[in-house]
């Protein structure tokens, strides 16, 4: 019985030193050249793009890659950020960035570029996707 007051008090205790951890949250956006794209206060927008990836309509020796810059902007902090996909050894640049932005963590990964290049046809990438995640 003189046990009760304490156990009591201990529970208490670690309900309140047991914090929830912040849900993750994971959108995937779509993105133009130049036209910026909100996620909670920071501010995307993809500057520019190489697409060296081989034509749809073509056999080539190796896939070729897409290089995508992003900028992101909070405020007046700024970051400008350079992805690839497909052969990128030699750029320098990865798929998936995370980012520490006003202490909340973004993982960004580049999805989808498309449409793919065309051999007969050129066409400028149009549309950008990457996921967007934030604890």
């Amino acid at each position: 019985m003189k046990y009760y007051p304490m156990v009591i008090i201990c529970l208490i205790a670690m309900t309140f030193a047991c914090k929830k951890k912040p849900e993750t949250i994971k959108e995937v956006k779509e993105f133009k050249i130049n036209t910026p794209n909100k996620v909670a206060n920071v501010t995307f927008t993809v500057v520019s793009i190489v697409d060296n990836r081989c034509p749809e309509d073509a056999n080539c020796a190796s896939p070729g890659s897409v290089t995508v810059y992003l900028k992101i902007q909070e405020d007046f902090d700024i970051h400008n950020l350079k992805f690839c996909v497909g052969d990128c050894k030699e750029i320098g640049a990865i798929d998936d960035i995370i980012i520490n932005l006003s202490n909340v963590k973004y993982e960004i990964k580049l999805l989808n570029v498309s449409p793919l290049p065309n051999a007969a046809t050129p066409i400028t990438p149009e549309l950008i996707q990457f996921e967007i995640s934030r604890d």
